[in-house]
């Protein structure tokens, strides 16, 4: 059986693998973000080598067909290039990428402590004369922007917080450094221009469509966590939402 060498041209074998799995896609009408097996079940289905097929998949990979993830939950997915943001979830958005496949960094943008806007009041139960620490960020997935994000939380209940290490999921360090126990966030989006500024910061164009999540998180005992206002390019998101029971596991990351 022939061996594929990294950064080789694609073999004819390779190639065949791939056209047949792509018409096999094609024909299983894969939804973005649906898994699709295992690298085992798709060898054995198309009766190949897992070198082979590792080599047909490399080849799709870089297409953006499909992306692969490791774990227990990891497998082959069908995808389109764009990230999924899930709705209304506990889930940081560091884990919510990473557990795509791809890779997040975060770059802190500004930390401002201030005075609240009437909405910010409202939406957060100040009381007058409190403040509120501003956190702005800008996400970047697999190398391009992705998102513009803005954390308002209540200054007197997270002292300190402009001298933390903001760079990675918020809730996590809000867990870990002040005890807070999250119990959920409200979510509601729609769909806006981009303004000029939002356009630089994001490397696209004036205009451009954005998704706008208005975000208010509070925790178990229903006190008031953040209220956040995130843009996320339209070009490279999907959004996702699940309804989950009573017993739903909280994912605090």
């Amino acid at each position: 059986m022939e061996r594929e060498t990294p950064g080789r041209e694609p073999t004819a074998a390779t190639r065949a693998v791939r056209s047949r799995l792509r018409a096999w896609l094609a024909e299983q009408r894969f939804e973005p973000g649906e898994r699709i097996g295992t690298e085992r079940a798709l060898a054995e289905r198309l009766g190949v080598g897992r070198t082979l097929l590792r080599g047909a998949l490399d080849e799709l990979e870089h297409e953006g067909r499909i992306r692969r993830t490791l774990g227990a939950q990891g497998g082959v997915f069908a995808h389109d290039g764009r990230i999924q943001r899930h709705l209304n979830t506990l889930q940081g958005v560091p884990q919510m990428v990473r557990a795509q496949g791809m890779s997040v960094s975060t770059r802190v943008l500004g930390v401002q402590l201030g005075v609240p806007s009437p909405d910010e009041v409202r939406a957060l139960g100040l009381v007058e004369g409190a403040s509120v620490t501003r956190v702005r960020r800008l996400r970047s997935v697999d190398g391009p922007s992705w998102s513009l994000d803005l954390s308002v939380l209540p200054t007197e209940r997270f002292p300190g917080l402009s001298s933390r290490d903001l760079s990675g999921s918020l809730y996590l360090l809000l867990a870990e450094e002040y005890g807070m126990d999250l119990g959920r966030a409200d979510e509601t989006v729609e769909a806006v221009p981009a303004t000029a500024d939002q356009a630089e910061a994001l490397d696209i164009d004036a205009g451009a469509a954005l998704l706008r999540v208005r975000r208010r998180a509070v925790d178990i005992a229903e006190r008031p966590v953040e209220y956040a206002l995130d843009l996320f390019r339209a070009d490279r998101t999907r959004v996702h939402m699940q309804r989950y029971g009573s017993n739903w596991k909280r994912s605090r990351h």
